[in-house]
């Protein structure tokens, strides 16, 4: 078994600030596991996060806020993180599309109630930070 060396990263930062750094991702990703599912990915937090910040954007427009994510991807992990996954199996229902008016073609994306309230928990536990209630 090889073990892990942490190094100075390209931006000189010393390698303790890398390793608080993977600790605190590694506790964050905990968090939500425990809360949700124990197979929650580091994508599907990053979606939520990108729809809590951005709530009521289409599918597309959310696109342009995760940059490391295909539309593929953000299609499959926003059913699953629906009422109704992919699978046609029940979801955790954190986020909701909703058909745009304006165009029917289009699909917005928003937090449903328990999805808010996760995100703001998961903010105040990861990064201390107290989101304001509605």
């Amino acid at each position: 078994m090889s073990s892990l060396t942490l190094n100075p990263d390209e931006a000189g930062r010393p390698a303790s600030q890398v390793s608080q750094t993977l600790t605190a991702l590694d506790r964050a990703l905990r968090f939500a596991r425990a809360k949700l599912s124990p197979d929650i990915t580091a994508q599907r937090l990053l979606i939520l996060i990108a729809a809590y910040f951005h709530e009521g954007l289409s599918q597309k427009e959310l696109l342009n806020h995760l940059e490391s994510t295909s539309i593929t991807a953000l299609s499959r992990n926003l059913a699953d993180l629906s009422a109704m996954t992919t699978k046609k199996a029940p979801g955790p229902g954190l986020l909701e599309l909703r058909i745009d008016p304006s165009n029917l073609r289009i699909r917005r994306v928003f937090l449903t109630r328990k999805g808010r309230t996760f995100v703001r928990q998961w903010l105040a536990e990861t990064v201390g930070d107290v989101v304001e209630e509605d």
